[in-house]
């Protein structure tokens, strides 16, 4: 006769799942507050008193499994974009199958640690029929300094890639340089002609504007007044506009200009990119001013696919 301690399973559920849904916000860069953290792992760990029910099938078969995630994974993080609800999901799967695989793994050298005699059909066949307490524990335990680890690797690859290079930009018979920024984090792009947007300081436009020029652009993006760019004399067929939208604000539109071509010049070597958009932005992007550019990396990573 076996007996089912189900008050013990529902409590272990509870601690697995908030291990799980914490290193998927983790991994993701995604908000989860406690609460939705504890009511998400409360109702998934709740599934295991479907055993009780004649309705067990349903948690059993894979359908029910996906369906059961795909819930669980909307309770906790909710709906903002499909894209952004397939990566959380997908990565919950990451995460879920990362810390089967560790208690699968714990539970092998736990075992093969044991002598027994007898043939590998008949070790297998018993090797997995139950897991000790002890083992889930170092699992979950585990599985939460693997998370910390991975989260601490992703951050310091990021930062090693995150570096300052030299930008000149050419417009018809105007040019001016200053640093950039290449940052993984901007992804922004047009989305008619897929160009990547460089965000760039008006500031640096001071000496092809004058200063009643610039103070007018600088008001022109302030306040958002796209109706102003009819108006324009100078450079009238390089404006365009592309929508973006920051956290926690509406949606707005950042004014851009088409340039001839930029030169980044990286270790002493000059890199051409010529399908790109400069953003001009009317604050200041680095306030130690170490540069006064954001450069995409995709944008570099392409130029140097393209010129190989």
């Amino acid at each position: 006769m076996v007996i089912y301690y189900l008050d013990l399973l529902w409590g272990l559920n509870v601690v697995i799942h908030i291990v799980l849904f914490a290193g998927t916000a983790r991994l993701t860069k995604r908000t989860l507050s406690k609460k939705r953290l504890l009511i998400v792992s409360l109702i998934g760990s709740c599934s295991i008193f479907i055993v009780l029910t004649p309705w067990e099938f349903l948690l059993v078969h894979p359908i029910g499994k996906v369906f059961l995630s795909i819930l669980l994974v909307f309770i906790g993080f909710g709906y903002v974009s499909l894209s952004v609800f397939l990566q959380q999901l997908f990565m919950f799967y990451i995460v879920s199958f990362l810390a089967a695989g560790t208690m699968i793994g714990l539970e092998t050298m736990r075992f093969s640690a044991v002598e027994r005699q007898g043939f590998i059909t008949d070790i297998s066949s018993i090797m997995y029929t139950r897991f000790s307490f002890p083992i889930i524990l170092l699992a979950i335990l585990l599985i939460w300094v693997i998370f910390q680890g991975m989260a601490r690797f992703m951050k310091t690859r990021r930062q090693q890639f995150s570096k300052i290079v030299n930008i000149t930009a050419v417009l018809g018979d105007t040019e001016w340089e200053g640093n950039a920024l290449v940052d993984t984090g901007n992804q922004l792009k047009d989305p008619i002609t897929r160009f990547p947007v460089m965000v760039m300081e008006i500031n640096l436009l001071k000496d092809q504007l004058s200063k009643k020029e610039l103070e007018q652009w600088r008001h022109m993006i302030r306040s958002q007044r796209v109706e102003e760019l009819e108006h324009m004399k100078q450079w009238k067929d390089r404006w365009s506009l592309v929508p973006f939208r920051t956290a926690g604000q509406d949606m707005k539109m950042m004014f851009t200009l088409k340039p001839d071509y930029l030169l980044i010049e990286e270790e002493g070597k000059p890199e051409r990119v010529d399908s790109v958009l400069i953003g001009l932005e009317a604050n200041v992007l680095s306030s130690k001013g170490d540069f006064q550019m954001i450069f995409p990396a995709d944008a570099l990573s392409t130029s140097k696919h393209d010129n190989a």
